[in-house]
């Protein structure tokens, strides 16, 4: 196993490189933007307010959203890269491209070194704000079991949670961005955990490991909104999860709720559970 810049991985070609598609968000992005520009134009035949209304809140969302298409169009774009010798996985989101390009973002996993690899479709119930209701969520993971413990790529993913973006000067001071997605985390040391969004599909990558390893396919169902009714050491495991697969937000809320934190303390203590500490 290595870990490497992402500059460092060599170019494997289309047919080796496993992205996020850059045409449906652009092609989605285009539609969006022109059902704005109908909605204006009906306004403004029919005298209608509630047109412009709507068509200003979609024109702002897709204002915000601009950087997320964009980063689809970038070389950055990709999540797992497939060499002759093994497979490369990078664990920097592709939105977070303009992040400082030297450190070591990628590891390189030889496929004598995984035991077996896994596509898991799994579905969580998460609570809602209202407290009584909750959502159903699905996701798709690659699991890859290693032969041996992998102390120094946990390392590297606790130190990517770190990460603070550059100041970048503006017309009006400075700003920084940073997109809180981390595709990959593991949650024991020889458990490696990619969240698959990108094309082709995780089955074809599966489809690629089975030369090399057993693989097999699974559904997972988990549950949480019984989180109050287990221990303290249950409920942090939980709200660890949570946090790094996107959910801190939730995760926050259920800390305050569970222990009665400040909003303050709630995020110190979700970050500290993921490992990236916050001033």
């Amino acid at each position: 196993m290595q870990l490497m810049p992402a500059a460092d991985v060599p170019a494997l070609g289309p047919e080796r490189t496993f992205g996020y598609p850059a045409a449906r968000a652009a092609v989605t992005w285009g539609a969006l933007f022109g059902a704005g520009v109908a909605l204006i134009a009906l306004g403004r035949i029919h005298q209608a307010p509630v047109a412009y209304f709507v068509a200003a809140v979609l024109l702002a969302v897709l204002f915000l959203s601009r950087r997320i298409v964009l980063a689809r169009l970038e070389p950055t774009n990709w999540l797992a890269r497939v060499g002759d010798e093994g497979l490369f996985v990078k664990f920097r989101s592709y939105l977070n491209h303009h992040l400082p390009e030297r450190s070591p973002t990628v590891v390189f996993i030889p496929y004598r070194e995984i035991r077996c690899a896994r596509l898991v479709r799994e579905w969580r119930d998460v609570p809602e704000s209202s407290g009584g209701e909750m959502t159903r969520q699905r996701r798709v993971l690659v699991e890859l079991e290693l032969r041996q413990d992998a102390p120094e790529l946990q390392q590297a993913l606790a130190a990517e949670r770190r990460v603070k973006a550059p100041k970048v000067p503006r017309w009006y001071g400075s700003s920084s961005t940073l997109y809180r997605h981390y595709p990959v985390r593991m949650p024991s040391t020889r458990r490696v955990e990619v969240e698959w969004n990108a094309a082709p599909s995780a089955r074809e990558i599966l489809r690629v490991l089975a030369a090399h390893c057993d693989v097999e396919a699974l559904d997972v169902a988990k549950d949480f909104t019984r989180i109050k009714q287990l221990d303290r050491q249950a409920q942090e495991a939980q709200l660890q999860e949570l946090a790094e697969t996107g959910q801190e937000m939730t995760a926050t809320r259920l800390a305050r709720s569970l222990y009665g934190y400040s909003l303050r303390d709630a995020e110190c203590f979700v970050a500290g559970l993921v490992g990236a500490k916050r001033p």
